[in-house]
């Protein structure tokens, strides 16, 4: 018992050694040691002495030796105890508004929207449009209103007067031009003329645009 603790005690004390010297010549040499196993445990002999030697993996001590085997790496330890979480930061500052991004693509043009309500019935339209004109004399210092006016069922969109002799234009005058109406609706128009002294008269002719409605 005396020997084999011995044995033991050396081998065990030697063991930390042994592991760097075995690790240092195997990186020195390369490749596998026949005195390591598969599993990564190293086989060896130590005597009475307390001296050992490596064998090859399977091979048997000698008869004053006991067989010793210790692994190159330890066990995996356990892991520590987590660490206390820290307290929170406080929020930075907004950072600045990055660049405007590129346009992007025209996308795809929608399904047409449905068929809109109708609208009203639009106002009356124009139809046969024509000018009527009426003209009369303007004897020497008389005063003289001229009218013109549209067929029954007729409106006038518009009218005014003239002077067909230029010599006229001289002593001519005219004194009014207005829309004639009937209620609120213009039927034709009228204009007032005066001669300054152009012998023995001259024309004055008044003229209404009329058309039909509806």
């Amino acid at each position: 018992m005396t020997f084999i603790r011995r044995a033991v005690s050396a081998a065990a004390a030697a063991a930390v050694v042994l592991v760097a010297m075995s690790a240092d010549f195997a990186s020195a040499t390369g490749g596998e040691q026949p005195y390591i196993a598969a599993d990564g445990t190293i086989q060896g002999c130590v005597n009475s002495s307390g001296h050992l030697r490596l064998v090859e993996v399977g091979s048997a001590c000698r008869s004053h030796e006991q067989s010793v085997t210790w692994a190159q790496t330890g066990q995996e330890g356990p892991a520590g105890p987590k660490g206390d979480t820290g307290a929170k930061g406080d929020t930075g500052a907004q950072g600045a508004a990055g660049p405007a991004g590129q346009q992007g693509d025209t996308g795809p043009q929608g399904p047409a929207g449905p068929t809109g309500s109708q609208g009203p019935a639009g106002a009356p339209g124009l139809a046969g449009v024509h000018v009527v004109t009426v003209s009369k004399n303007v004897a020497v210092l008389d005063v003289v209103d001229v009218a013109a006016t549209c067929p029954d069922g007729e409106i006038a969109t518009g009218g005014g007067w003239y002077l067909p002799s230029s010599d006229a234009q001289s002593y001519g005058s005219e004194l009014h031009s207005n829309p004639i109406l009937s209620g609120t609706t213009p039927v034709g128009w009228t204009a007032g003329f005066l001669n300054g002294g152009y012998e023995p008269y001259y024309t004055a002719s008044v003229y209404a645009i009329c058309a039909k409605t509806g």
